[in-house]
Order: C-alpha cells, then sequence, then structure tokens
C-alpha cells in the first residue's frame, strides 16, 4: 500500500481570487488599492441607484470599505454564507440604511414629515438595488477601464476592432497603419489580460 503524502487537489490550491483576498486581509497597500478601484464605483453606484446624491454617495463609499477593513479578517470564516461580493453587498446596504435613517432624523428634528417618509420608502427599496445580480455590468466596466490603461492606444483600437467591432484583421490593420499579425496579436495581448484580471476578482 502506498503510504505517500497525499497531494492536494485543485480545489486545494489557491486561486489567483483567494490570493487576492489573502494580500487584502494582510492589509497589503497594492492589493487595498486593486480592491477599491474595481469595487469602489460598483459601491458607488449602489449607492447612487439606492437615491443618494453624488456627494453624500462618495461619502457612504468610504464608509462601507471602512466596514469591510473591519471585517475582511474574519471573511474566510463567514464563506459559507455567500461570496465576497454578496457580502459586499450586504455590507453596502447597512451603509446605506445608516444613511437614510441619519437622513430622516434630521427631516424629524427640522419637522418635515413627508420628507421623512419619502427617505424612509428609499431606505426600503435597498436590497432591490443592491444586490449581486447587478454587479457584473459595473464591475466589468471597471476591469475593462483598468485594463485599458495598461495598453497604448493602438493595441487596444485594434483589440476593440476586432474583438468588439467584429472589423477584420485586415480592415484594422489597414485603417491603424499597423501590420494583420500586430493587430492579432493585440486582440490576444488585451483578451489575455481582461480575462485574467476578471479571474483575480474575489468571487
Amino acid at each position: 500500500m502506498n503510504h505517500s503524502t497525499p497531494q492536494p487537489g485543485n480545489q486545494d490550491l489557491p486561486t489567483l481570487s483567494s490570493m487576492l483576498l489573502g494580500h487584502v486581509q494582510a492589509m497589503d497597500p497594492a492589493a487595498w488599492s486593486r480592491l477599491v478601484n474595481t469595487f469602489g464605483p460598483v459601491v458607488y453606484r449602489w449607492c447612487r441607484a439606492s437615491g443618494i446624491d453624488e456627494h453624500q454617495a462618495a461619502d457612504v463609499v468610504q464608509d462601507v470599505f471602512v466596514s469591510v477593513a473591519r471585517g475582511i479578517g474574519q471573511f474566510q470564516r463567514q464563506k459559507e454564507v455567500g461570496s465576497f461580493r454578496a457580502w459586499l453587498a450586504t455590507i453596502t446596504r447597512s451603509r446605506v440604511r445608516d444613511h437614510f435613517r441619519r437622513a430622516a432624523k434630521t427631516q424629524a428634528a427640522a419637522g418635515g414629515s413627508d420628507a421623512m417618509d419619502r427617505i424612509n420608502q428609499l431606505a426600503e427599496q435597498v436590497d432591490s438595488t443592491i444586490c449581486v445580480d447587478n454587479i457584473g455590468h459595473g464591475m466589468l466596466r471597471s476591469v475593462t477601464d483598468r485594463v485599458r490603461s495598461e495598453f497604448r492606444d493602438e493595441v487596444w483600437k485594434a483589440f476593440y476592432m476586432v474583438a468588439i467591432d467584429g472589423r477584420s484583421a485586415a480592415d484594422t490593420a489597414t485603417e491603424l497603419g499597423m501590420s494583420v499579425a500586430n493587430v492579432y496579436q493585440s486582440k490576444s495581448r488585451v483578451l489575455r489580460r481582461l480575462r485574467q484580471s476578471m479571474a483575480e476578482l474575489p468571487q
């Protein structure tokens, strides 16, 4: 019988996503910057969709990531109750509700009962506006913007014209003054980087 130490299966190996979370939990500044740059715009859009104005939404986003920083160290033990994205949505809903509660108290103190009622109605709508189901588009746009900044304009244009607009490599090469080989290379490089960036996101 073979008594050698069993090798870990693929499920036991750290994924890029778990490695990013590990760096975040270790308070690595670069990892935190990446996390905030990726998910910050999503949280901001959640706040705006919930009825918070643009100036106050920025403050709520800060509150959300303060809460993330306080709780991220315990997140691994919470994985069975949901993904990082679901956890982030839960935190955002709480901070948005806190915002509306404070606003309602202010309105009540000023005697504005109608305004207070409207604020309370907004607070009740956050479950439908802040959820994992509507995170995808915003996060993809955030990742796409970041990846785009990593490439020269002509490389991104070649990728976009072929992969997104459906133009032929030959037409793209002629328009951009590139060789067909460079067009294919540009498309491949950008696609590879986009896939890598999406794979590195916490699930």
